[in-house]
């Protein structure tokens, strides 16, 4: 398993953009796109250097979209990503060790139709598998 991305949830894509772009010199790597499976905006964004672990800025795009409690609390950083191979498998040995599936697998438009789950571990945080 290697990390993918890190999550975090923004009121507004564009806004979310310029304001990691001023801060930490982050620029898109992807284009923003709508996900009606999951209900949120999303881009991925990455540093200059060549080893820079991307970070995927959510936004909801309706009120009943899942991040939409985030937006809500304190706490914005959402969930870190790992890429794996096999998601059934993956998801069969998180459940085996006390992890929650909260949802998946399902196709991500960010990703080209690559599966993607979303799990609750039971050190009480939120882990997003994408399939190679």
């Amino acid at each position: 398993m290697k990390l993918h991305h890190v999550g975090i949830v923004v009121d507004d894509i564009e806004s979310g953009i310029q304001h990691h772009k001023a801060l930490f010199g982050f620029d898109p790597i992807t284009e923003v796109v709508d996900d009606p499976i999951q209900k949120v905006s999303v881009v991925l964004l990455s540093g200059p250097e060549a080893d820079s672990v991307p970070i995927e800025l959510i936004a909801p795009l309706s009120d009943d979209s899942p991040v939409s409690k985030i937006l809500k609390g304190k706490t914005r950083l959402y969930h870190l990503c790992f890429l794996v191979e096999n998601i059934e498998e993956t998801l069969k040995n998180f459940r085996s060790h006390g992890a929650i599936i909260i949802s998946g697998p399902v196709p991500a438009e960010l990703y080209e139709g690559k599966r993607i789950a979303f799990v609750y571990t039971p050190d009480k945080y939120v882990v997003e598998l994408l399939e190679k």
